[in-house]
């Protein structure tokens, strides 16, 4: 007969991976519109037989093109595990060189909008541990980060899965821990 484990009361509050991606809805606008925009362009294009509209039909290419990433819902764009924090297009910044985690938040029209801002001890470019391998294409999509300044990280994260404050909450469980 198994006998059960007594439930640890500490056991939430002790760091474990995770990561997230995008929400569904958060890109389909601007791909799909840009696809359909491309789409209609080139048709008209071609049946009126102005090539002006072709700079329309890659217009909506390139809009799609770069704004694809919102739409790849299971690429992960934000997490955290023993090696650091994941930033998708980054890599993975080392805890021991993240001296602040801030969550702002603002409103546009009564949208709620949250932006992590992460600091650095050190120059972006020092503070990577493992950065992200990716194809040469992806520098030119949309990313999940703005980088103001060398020390300065902005992650908006309202198009993510994920409460803003439990993302942060988990974030700082492992910078805590670590």
């Amino acid at each position: 007969m198994e006998t059960a484990l007594p439930h640890d009361p500490f056991e939430d509050l002790r760091p474990r991976p995770f990561s997230t991606g995008y929400r569904p809805g958060s890109g389909e606008g601007p791909v799909y519109g840009g696809l359909a925009g491309a789409v209609l362009a080139g048709f008209l294009a071609a049946y009126w037989g102005d090539p002006r509209l072709y700079v329309l039909t890659a217009l909506g290419l390139i809009l799609s093109f770069y704004f694809f990433p919102l739409v790849e819902l299971r690429r992960p764009q934000l997490g955290a595990n023993d090696d650091g924090l994941f930033i998708s297009g980054i890599g993975f910044i080392a805890w021991a060189e993240i001296s602040h985690l801030e969550l702002f938040n603002t409103a546009v029209r009564q949208i709620q909008l949250s932006t992590l801002i992460v600091t650095l001890h050190r120059p972006l470019e020092d503070a990577v541990a493992k950065p992200e391998k990716t194809a040469w294409y992806r520098a030119l999509m949309a990313r999940p980060y703005r980088r103001k300044g060398d020390t300065r990280i902005d992650i908006p994260l309202h198009p993510l899965k994920g409460t803003p404050e439990e993302i942060l909450g988990r974030l700082q469980a492992y910078r805590a821990g670590g």
